[in-house]
């Protein structure tokens, strides 16, 4: 995938030879080092690949959903993703997500940010559920 993605910026790269040409490059260039250094600071997925990248989000999800506000806790901590509709708290799907999958290490899952507006009594459900089912023998 990394040979790919370095042959095709060559592949754009050796097409540029006037001036305004590589001004842009270097400007473009700026913005994504300012985006990777902003990342850097976005606690647990600094240095990830977020979940709305890797599941594909459409733009209007992706912008509505809490997960992508720019939280510092993984997707599957907040209440209120896309996911986790209707109640904005079922975790459940959250055990075959493949970002869960990737970057969960298997731990049990706990809505430590509540987007919705509701009580802490959902959330606490919710993790009492997760609890029960680790406790089963399931993830």
């Amino acid at each position: 995938m990394a040979d790919r993605k370095i042959e095709q910026i060559r592949e754009i790269v050796s097409g540029i030879a006037e001036p305004d040409e590589i001004a842009e490059v270097d400007r473009v260039v700026g913005e994504a080092k300012g985006r990777i250094l902003m990342e850097s600071k976005r606690g647990f997925w600094a240095g990830k690949t977020p979940c709305w990248e890797m599941v594909r989000c459409p733009e209007a999800i992706k912008n509505d959903c809490p997960a992508s506000k720019g939280h510092s806790v993984a997707c599957w901590e907040i209440a209120g993703t896309y996911c986790k509709l209707p109640s904005g708290h079922d975790t459940s799907i959250c055990e075959v997500c493949r970002v869960y999958k990737r970057w969960g290490d298997g731990e049990v899952i706990a809505i430590k940010l509540d987007t919705t507006g509701t009580t802490g009594s959902a959330a606490a459900e919710t993790r009492t559920k997760a609890a029960s089912a680790k406790a089963k023998g399931g993830k």
